[in-house]
């Protein structure tokens, strides 16, 4: 394979993933320093009696007809740890029943809330594909960026530097596991 083509495969592709880099930058750092998908956003409760399952979808659209409360964009419903979900990343609404109780939420994120779902996968199944797409590739800028480095005959500082990144990451790892 040419130095050239590998060259442009690495340049243009990097670039092409580059906003979603940023995503899971700001995404992560912000999973680093204890903010969740709803720092910040406006929550909403309200309590109801028990709901069988199978009714959960129309008692919860009436529920939320009755309290004038807006209805998200999108209505499929979806499950997550037992509860009902309607919306979207941004606005969503869940029910979930314990025992003779049912609890409704109404959750509007803000921006950094959003990007928090994009970044735990529960921002839709395109989102989702692009970011396993996103992770190939970056094994591939890898493999790209090591065959260009390898060409220009530095081989023996690139193999220092993944030793040095092993023993680094060897190191925080048996740290933190004892």
């Amino acid at each position: 394979m040419r130095v050239q083509t590998i060259y442009k495969f690495h340049a243009y592709t990097s670039v092409f993933f580059l906003p979603l880099v940023l995503l899971f930058v700001i995404s992560g750092v912000a999973f680093l320093l204890d903010f969740n998908p709803n720092s910040g956003a406006k929550i909403t409760k309200w309590g109801a009696p028990s709901v069988p399952k199978e009714q959960e979808l129309a008692f919860l659209l009436e529920f939320l007809k009755q309290k004038n409360v807006p209805l998200p964009a999108k209505i499929a419903p979806r499950r997550h740890k037992g509860a009902l979900i309607i919306g979207t990343p941004s606005y969503e609404i869940n029910l979930s029943t314990k025992g003779e109780q049912s609890v409704i939420t109404a959750i509007e994120r803000n921006a950094l809330g959003v990007l928090m779902q994009v970044h735990k996968g529960k921002a839709g199944k395109a989102l989702e594909i692009l970011g396993i797409v996103f992770g190939v590739f970056l094994c591939l800028f890898y493999v790209s960026g090591l065959l260009m480095g390898f060409k220009r005959k530095d081989t023996k500082g690139i193999i220092s530097a993944f030793v040095l990144g092993l023993v680094v990451l060897g190191g925080l790892l048996l740290g933190a596991l004892t």
